[in-house]
């Protein structure tokens, strides 16, 4: 099974824009402790704040902020 974020990808983009997920978490609002399972794979991020935290993880590493 395939996490929903691509770990490393995910935590290069946060430091390009010079910042960790803590701090990303706090400016877009969510818990660090979902974000941090989303980007570790136990959650499966299919549904709610799950699915919108890789959603928007997954924008940050494309580029789309």
């Amino acid at each position: 099974m395939e996490a929903a974020v691509n770990r490393n990808a995910v935590l290069h983009a946060l430091r390009k824009c010079n910042t960790n997920l803590k701090e990303w978490c706090e400016k877009e609002g969510y818990g660090y402790r979902n974000a941090s399972n989303v980007l570790r794979g136990i959650s499966r991020a299919h549904f709610g704040h799950g699915k919108e935290i890789a959603d928007k993880l997954n924008a940050l590493v494309r580029g789309e902020k």
